[in-house]
């Protein structure tokens, strides 16, 4: 009960269709249970008995001998209502018998239809938080988790769920309702009979807690398996060329038929536990039912119970066992969409490392940006940077350079508040980066990464992603300062030509070129360069580098480069190494110190 639980709090936004389900199911139950009662007057008027029943097996309880006596009135009534004869009251009976199933049809399509309804609603509700809280988690929680494993949360999870969920909320009020329901009817009926079957209950509960159990385990293990899948494909797609050109697709083939055999394996251990819970439902109420078989036969020649009573009892029981089966199947459903259901508030409540303040200050950049004793890791255990103290003033151009893995990416994503530091503190003109909402930070800054991210959308709106209220001549001016407009105005459909995922329908330099137009559209305070131009051949590097050196006049720019050539006009250099500032200093400066940055010139033939 508890897995069903879960997920009805998922569904609690739409108490309406819930109530609405309830009552269409409801009504169902009771025309459902109506047509198993005109079993008994049915067999009354073609058997024609001339006494009246003689009562039902009480056992010192009234219910039977009031239900015995409605019954009666009834009968006395239809045969009044039939003037005596007994064809016609059948006919009736079978009309009446007709029209109540048509409307018990008719309620139980209306309840699935809200059912189908409810469950989509909530299933996109919980497809929204997700997506909203990926947007919401920093950069650090996906340079953790595999892109393969996201992907099958928001698919394989979601299939999941959205099947337990449909099964869940009827478990949680139509299976119990129903089986409530008739066993109140078969209490009237026979109360005798009805305890020898209560007595048989707990053991199918027994049976079933343990079964889910074991399906419980191997559903979460379940999950696991198919995102690691996932995340082998998605992998195998995405560097397919460098799998092609290494001939290295006997080692991915390798790698991914032992994952998919773990995961085949262990799914065929869940699919067997889940298919179990039907067939032994089945099978215990079919053992109960040749019992009761047994008992009210005895009962029947003992003249203690009615034959056609006891025929109607045994019809009642007979639609008992479905129920069960249902709530059966229903429990393992919601307990292997549970493992599904946890992954998926697993990520949902993921912790937030990098939070806006409860009162957040409106940053504003006068002055400078100051590093001061900042010390930071992915891995508390291992800094990545240590104890950098540095001052950036308001329109100088400062170029980070060093070995590759010397921390000048992490450097420029603290700027950004990709992450928080670990100790020490960045000041945006004497204020914490931390007092600053994210957003209201991350609107002063521009940014070109070294490999430009685009997205599958046009020309028009990749340029105008950072500002989206732009019109088409700002955009075609950006596309003209970035040296991308010729190209664009080649494109099939121009400034609306879609370029397809990660502007793949687009060069590596077209690519970057786009990027930098972003850049130079929002035409933000702080400008970072992250080996901006190092997807460009020769002729568009310098024009660009020309566009790049008059947008950062008067602009506080941060330039990641490799190649030292991009960098000699700026106004500082910070050469790091192994997360430390090593040296600080215009080129001329730094080629007198004869040090690392020295050395790096050297090797670039640039001295």
């Amino acid at each position: 009960m508890k897995a069903i639980l879960q997920f009805f709090r998922h569904a609690r936004p739409f108490k309406g269709l819930i109530f609405l389900n309830f009552g269409f199911n409801l009504l169902y139950i009771l025309l459902h249970l109506s047509t198993l009662l005109m079993i008994m007057p049915v067999l009354k008027f073609l058997f024609k008995p001339t006494d009246a029943a003689p009562g039902l097996d009480t056992k010192g309880l009234d219910v039977g001998n009031w239900f015995a006596a409605q019954y009666e009135q009834f009968i006395h009534w239809f045969s009044g209502m039939a003037k005596g004869d007994p064809l016609r009251a059948l006919a009736f009976l079978c009309a009446a018998l007709v029209l109540i199933t048509i409307i018990k049809n008719l309620s139980r399509f209306a309840a699935m239809s809200v059912m189908a309804k409810l469950r989509n609603l909530a299933v996109r509700n919980m497809r929204m938080n997700i997506y909203n809280r990926c947007l919401e988690l920093p950069v650090a929680y996906f340079n953790e988790e595999r892109k393969g494993d996201l992907l099958s949360r928001m698919s394989n999870d979601m299939k999941e769920i959205e099947f337990a969920l449909m099964v869940s909320l009827e478990a949680l009020y139509m299976q119990p309702l129903t089986i409530l329901l008739f066993l109140g009817a078969l209490i009237f009926l026979s109360p005798q009979l009805t305890l020898y079957i209560v007595i048989f209950l707990p053991l199918t509960a027994i049976f079933i807690g343990l079964l889910s159990r074991s399906l419980r385990r191997k559903s979460t293990r379940n999950q696991e398996l198919a995102g690691r899948i996932m995340s082998s494909f998605e992998e195998s797609i995405g560097g397919m060329r460098i799998i092609k050109a290494f001939n290295a697709a006997g080692f991915f083939r390798k790698k991914y038929s032992e994952e998919d055999w773990a995961y085949t394996r262990n799914n065929i251990g869940v699919q067997r536990r889940y298919d179990l819970s039907s067939p032994l439902s089945e099978t215990i109420g079919i053992a109960v039912s040749a019992a009761l078989l047994w008992l009210g036969g005895n009962m029947v020649f003992g003249g203690t119970l009615n034959p056609e009573f006891f025929l109607t009892y045994f019809a009642i029981f007979s639609q008992l066992i479905n129920p069960f089966k249902a709530l059966s199947s229903s429990y393992s459903a919601a307990v292997r969409g549970q493992a599904s259901l946890h992954r998926i508030e697993e990520l949902v409540n993921a912790p937030v490392r990098v939070q806006d303040p409860l009162y957040p200050k409106v940053p504003t950049f006068e002055h400078s940006i100051e590093f001061r004793d900042v010390s930071f890791g992915y891995d508390p255990k291992k800094p990545v940077l240590h104890h950098l103290n540095i001052t950036i003033k308001k329109g100088q151009t400062i170029a980070l350079v060093g070995p590759s893995g010397a921390g000048k990416t992490t450097f420029t994503d603290l700027i950004a508040r990709f992450y928080d530091v670990d100790s020490g503190s960045i000041l945006l003109d004497g204020h914490d980066l931390r007092e600053f909402k994210q957003d209201d930070l991350r609107q002063l800054m521009g940014m070109v990464s070294q490999e430009s991210i685009l997205f599958n959308e046009t020309v028009r709106n990749n340029i105008a992603l950072g500002k989206p209220e732009a019109d088409e001549k700002a955009v075609a001016d950006a596309a003209t300062a970035a040296y991308a407009a010729d190209f664009i105005e080649q494109l099939p459909e121009g400034y609306n030509t879609n370029i397809g995922e990660r502007g793949s329908k687009l060069s590596g330099g077209q690519r970057q070129r786009l990027g930098i137009a972003r850049a130079l559209l929002k035409d933000p305070q702080i400008l970072i360069l992250d080996e901006a131009t190092s997807a460009l051949d020769s002729q568009s590097e310098k024009a660009v580098q020309a566009a790049l050196e008059k947008l950062m006049q008067n602009r506080t720019s941060i330039i990641i480069a490799h190649r030292l050539s991009t960098v000699t006009h700026a106004d500082l250099i910070v050469v790091m190494d192994q997360g430390r500032i090593t040296e600080v200093g215009t080129h001329e400066e730094l080629i007198g110190k004869q040090g690392l940055y020295h050395k790096l010139i050297q090797l670039q033939q640039l001295a």
